[in-house]
């Protein structure tokens, strides 16, 4: 069995695809061979890859336009029986010399992690000077609960150990569109351990038209969100459904003070079980770090409900009914 395939799938992205190919041919790590599946561009990207000579540059080209996930699938099918891990790579973003190096390395001295991502700079141009990141967070602990809120890994920047992917039957869900990803990390992370290692290994180009962002993806990226987040807070057998993920974490549209009211309710009831189910898997620090995210939350609740930030009702709801911080933290964050 060989070591490492990198997974690239591609669609009409060949104004970008040279400096992801030369990201990957540049890697300290050499020992990998690099899959392009073409996803039937109508641009030049197979001249693009035609262009290179190196032996370990694999081109296919889907029959027919198959979607992301569904590509990524066929490509993960064809690797698993002949490598030990599958790297993602974007046709859009680039690596660091040494991410391919440093992701080997990690998953053969953890071999219960059965993903591993990396920090990245997010850029809409790649020579823009870069400021202060986001940084996801570490421990598969931590991850469990932050997929809540957020997808925590960048998707291109994820090492697969083929095993456990194989052993586990695991695929990306196809009848999603926009966040395919994030649907995944939430059912691996129950089969086995996941990580992100601290060092900014990628760089992710910002693109306005990509799928998620595009404003004709935008809605439908928010329901398909809402139903993968409502299905990873059952897991924690916190009871909720889409439609009310939808309503707290991203809706808009006008409603009533009392169904507000009683959205709040229902949403800090969620929050103190989850602070007390976290209080016994993570430590200190994750802690304060969660009981931050859920205070935020609350607030882009009250924001998106349109009622006023000096509402005595909403303020005393708040006080009499959050456990998970005190007083003084929960107006101090609120109020930020």
């Amino acid at each position: 069995m060989k070591t490492l395939a990198v997974l690239l799938p591609t669609y009409n992205a060949a104004h970008f695809l040279n400096e992801a190919i030369d990201s990957i041919l540049e890697q300290t790590f050499t020992d990998f061979d690099l899959y392009i599946i073409d996803d039937c561009s109508t641009d030049n990207t197979k001249a693009v890859v035609d262009s290179y000579s190196d032996s370990r540059i694999n081109y296919i080209k889907n029959n027919e336009n198959l979607g992301l996930a569904a590509t990524l699938n066929k490509g993960i099918k064809k690797l698993i029986p002949n490598y030990e891990f599958i790297a993602r790579m974007d046709a859009d973003d680039w690596c660091f010399p040494v991410r391919l190096e440093k992701q080997v390395s990690f998953l053969k001295s953890n071999l219960d992690v059965i993903i591993c991502g990396t920090q990245g700079y997010w850029l809409k141009v790649f020579q823009d000077q870069i400021q202060s990141p986001w940084e996801y967070p570490l421990p598969h602990e931590e991850i469990k609960y932050q997929l809540l809120f957020s997808a925590c890994f960048g998707h291109s920047s994820i090492m697969f150990r083929s095993e456990l992917l194989n052993n586990n039957e695991i695929t990306y869900n196809e009848s999603i569109k926009t966040c395919e990803d994030w649907d995944l990390w939430t059912r691996i992370i129950h089969i086995s351990k996941v990580a992100n290692l601290p060092d900014f290994l990628m760089k992710y180009r910002i693109v306005d038209s990509s799928n998620h962002r595009s404003e004709e993806n935008r809605k439908k990226h928010l329901k398909e969100r809402s139903k993968v987040i409502a299905n990873h807070w059952n897991s924690f057998n916190i009871e909720c459904d889409e439609a009310f993920i939808y309503n707290v974490y991203f809706s808009e549209n006008q409603k009533s003070k009392a169904e507000s009211k009683s959205d709040m309710l229902k949403l800090i009831s969620m929050f103190n079980k989850l602070y007390l189910c976290a209080s016994n898997e993570l430590n200190d620090f994750q802690l304060e770090r969660l009981k931050y995210r859920l205070l935020r939350n609350l607030k882009r609740t009250w924001k998106l409900s349109k009622i006023s930030r000096f509402s005595i009702d909403i303020w005393m709801l708040i006080f009499n009914n959050v456990t998970f911080s005190g007083v003084f933290n929960t107006l101090k964050t609120v109020v930020k």
